[in-house]
């Protein structure tokens, strides 16, 4: 009788739980939406603006002391660093807080023709220091307009 009720259950068992599993290829949508436009910028060539920014490194990685606001957008040359670069040079951490303090004393909105002088020091395999100095002139963005 149990072998009888047994095996009348057994199917049922095996038949009753069952998952599905379905797949879709797909890729993903890169959307990429540009918009060309010209500034017109004013530049005051009488005077030269001048920042300053310094980072202590502990391992040649870590922030220990430095400058903490930055400027947004700092690109040197044609081509923006990687992020590996960024994060392992620190270099660009200080130059963009060099051109955030030229820019914050004066009344401009960019900093035209940027020239940057570097200094490293290596202490020790556990410490970097980098100073940075950075001169430019102001620009005054006066109107932003489509490219058509």
């Amino acid at each position: 009788m149990k072998a009888l009720l047994l095996s009348a259950l057994l199917p049922l068992f095996l038949l009753s739980c069952t998952s599905i599993n379905k797949g879709h290829l797909n890729s993903g949508i890169h959307l990429s939406v540009t918009s060309e436009m010209n500034a017109r910028i004013e530049v005051d060539t009488t005077k030269k603006l001048t920042g300053y920014a310094s980072g202590v490194y502990l391992l040649h990685l870590f922030k220990v002391s430095g400058d903490s606001k930055y400027a947004d957008g700092i690109k040197y040359g044609n081509v923006e660093a990687s992020f590996l670069e960024k994060w392992f040079s620190k270099v660009y951490d200080v130059k963009a807080a060099a051109s955030y303090n030229a820019i914050r004393t004066s009344n401009a909105d960019v900093l035209v023709s940027p020239q940057y002088i570097i200094e490293t020091n290596n202490w020790n395999p556990l410490y970097k220091q980098i100073k940075v100095k950075v001169t430019g002139y102001p620009g005054r963005i006066v109107s932003i307009k489509n490219k058509l």
